[in-house]
């Protein structure tokens, strides 16, 4: 049997005005050919602290307005309950079976609670915005949406995929596609410091790394140090302090150089954005004798 917990934090009408308020601020032109969708939802992803936050936004179409939205269900648009889907992974953040969805971990609009649905261990399960009564928000007709949002412990790409039911105020239901709306990888710049240095025997040289970072969405993609290499055979100790797949960036190299040109590291970091978009990036280190000019930089991100 199907479970409905209800959000402790519902997003109560400061005022009876207030509630009346549509739930957005972007109006868009109705299709006369009838041609655009009735609703379309989108979705992408934020890194805020710890956590990650799944964002919606839903234009309603329609002649009539919409009055709830369950995020990760799919009710095959046959009207066959038999055959209806939940598609979610993981709970949210902070998420218990007595109490629901905490306040911190979701937002909507206003006069709106939020839920779980068929929350059960290991079970699929759907994430439920519903309005509280008759006198609240509604999303109307030309309007858009951007106040629904869940906060996970941990990345869960089937909160960007899958489908979402769209329920109207007659009462007939739409279930439709989720848009992925960030598919733009991050631009990643790496900075190196030192980027020279000259060669010492025996001596391992404290690098700094630093980044430009910047991408569509996510304000704080995740930095992962991917790989230390070379143009000369590195020996077990010419590398020191490095983890790698973690965000690091302190570690040592060895200053010094077997060839005539001088020793080149590469070092590859990567950034990888709440939505799941990856990118990597280069600079170099080059290791001279006294007196060299070094070639080194940054590497575009790819």
């Amino acid at each position: 049997m199907m479970k409905h917990s209800i959000a402790i934090g519902l997003f109560v009408a400061a005022s009876m005005a207030s509630a009346f308020q549509v739930c957005a601020a972007d109006t868009i032109a109705l299709d006369s050919n009838n041609s655009q969708p009735l609703a379309v939802v989108g979705a992408y992803a934020r890194h805020v602290g710890d956590k990650i936050v799944y964002h919606y936004r839903v234009t309603n179409y329609s002649q009539q307005n919409i009055t709830a939205v369950t995020i990760g269900h799919d009710d095959q648009n046959d009207g066959n309950p038999n055959n209806d889907v939940n598609e979610l992974a993981s709970l949210p953040s902070g998420w218990t079976e007595k109490l629901g969805i905490p306040s911190t971990s979701s937002n909507g609009p206003t006069g709106w609670r939020v839920s779980v649905i068929a929350p059960e261990d290991n079970v699929p399960h759907a994430i439920a915005w519903e309005p509280l009564s008759n006198l609240s928000s509604q999303i109307r007709t030309g309007r858009t949406s951007n106040r629904m949002s869940i906060s996970l412990d941990k990345a869960d790409s089937s909160y960007l995929s899958g489908h979402a039911l769209v329920t109207f105020d007659d009462g007939t239901t739409l279930t439709v596609p989720i848009d992925q709306l960030d598919m733009t990888p991050p631009d990643l710049t790496v900075i190196l410091s030192p980027d020279t240095i000259v060669s010492q025997a025996g001596k391992l040289v404290p690098i700094k790394a630093s980044f430009i970072l910047k991408d569509d969405y996510d304000r704080y993609p995740a930095i992962r140090l991917e790989s230390i290499t070379a143009n000369e055979f590195l020996e077990p100790g010419d590398i020191s302090d490095a983890s790698y797949g973690l965000d690091d960036r302190y570690f040592k190299l060895l200053a010094v150089s077997r060839s005539f040109g001088g020793r080149i590291y590469t070092v590859t970091y990567s950034a990888t954005d709440a939505s799941g978009n990856q990118t990597v990036a280069s600079a170099t280190v080059t290791v001279t004798q006294q007196g060299d000019t070094p070639v080194t930089g940054s590497i575009p991100s790819q």
